[in-house]
């Protein structure tokens, strides 16, 4: 459970997919492998909350960490230079290759897209022309949605909270610069969550790369392998969406080392599907989190309260997702 190599990785860029096979029935998902570990999901989210409240009351590591918080405009531009590194990469496949929209997988035959991206480079590098980036963004994406459909795209809500951090960007009040990064940080942690989701409905992507690289199994069976893999994915998806420790910026630094893991394995094609994401949790690691998510503080309750109040939401957030990743689904292609 602590090297999910396997959450590395989006499937669809490497291996055929079919997003007109129906997920797995929920009666097969729901097997007792998965209620075992659904339990113990459980028990774990209550465990980490618990230390991660005690560790922000007693302000654990505050100090030290405090002098290497970077500054916002160094944020800032950690978001920036990745954009332009994921648009100038996508730019110059373009000119060899059949463009792509946003990421690997997203082909299409349209000539003014891999400009459009050109464009988008340029426009990051002032601050009063990154809102020009946000909205081209949004048009890819718009436009990925009429080739590919909206429920191919929801993978990708990071772009979304990308989208936004760019075009609300010249906007330099604390109120403004709250809203970005809220969402930016909820749009990446909602899509680490719905990939997750992805490795319960869909198991049988990732198998032909298990079969290329078996190691990743670390002796288990492939079923409860993915089943595991999508727990953990989604517990880190929540932890780094509500820790207020120090917690959150360790996780991050963690998930990076594993989304780093997987470039390492499958080479450029994956830093550049990654790139935003992980330059996401670069900034969650040297930022810290917004204060945003201590509303979901209860500083009057006790530990053990503040605990269980995190694993209900946990238990909320899970289902809700898991619901809505079959429902959208049966929604939108019947």
């Amino acid at each position: 459970m602590l090297f999910p190599t396997i959450a590395g990785a989006h499937i669809k860029w490497f291996y055929p997919y079919d997003l007109s096979e129906a997920p797995r029935n929920m009666g097969e998902v729901l097997n007792p492998e998965f209620a075992a570990l659904y339990v113990l999901s459980i028990v774990c989210i209550y465990v980490f909350f618990f230390i991660d409240r005690l560790w922000y009351r007693n302000r654990f590591l505050d100090g030290l960490l405090g002098d290497l918080v970077v500054s916002q405009a160094s944020a800032a531009w950690i978001i920036r230079g990745a954009t332009a590194f994921l648009f100038v990469m996508l730019f110059f496949y373009g000119l060899q290759n059949q463009a792509l929209f946003l990421t690997p997988e997203l082909h299409t035959d349209l000539p003014y897209v891999k400009w459009a991206q050109l464009a988008m480079v340029l426009a990051v590098f002032w601050r009063v022309t990154t809102p020009i980036a946000g909205f081209g963004i949004l048009a890819l994406y718009a436009i990925s949605i009429h080739y590919y459909g909206i429920y191919h795209l929801i993978d990708y809500m990071f772009f979304l909270g990308l989208a936004v951090f760019l075009i609300l960007l010249p906007l330099q009040s604390d109120r403004w610069t709250r809203i970005r990064y809220v969402t930016l940080f909820a749009s990446t942690g909602l899509t680490i969550g719905w990939g997750a989701i992805e490795k319960f409905a869909y198991p049988q992507w990732t198998y032909p790369l298990l079969h290329d690289q078996p190691f990743l199994l670390m002796g288990m069976e492939p079923g409860f392998y993915m089943t595991l893999a999508g727990f953990v994915e989604f517990n880190l998806a929540f932890i780094l969406l509500s820790s207020a420790s120090v917690a959150s910026r360790m996780l991050a630094l963690f998930l990076n080392s594993v989304f780093m893991l997987a470039i390492y394995m499958f080479g450029l094609i994956d830093a550049v599907g990654h790139a935003i994401i992980i330059a996401v949790l670069v900034v969650l690691a040297v930022r810290g989190p917004t204060s945003a998510r201590y509303f979901l503080l209860l500083p009057s309750k006790t530990l053990w309260t503040e605990a269980y109040f995190m694993t209900g939401l946990y238990i909320l957030m899970l289902n809700c997702l898991f619901l809505a990743y079959y429902g959208f689904y049966y929604l939108l292609l019947g």
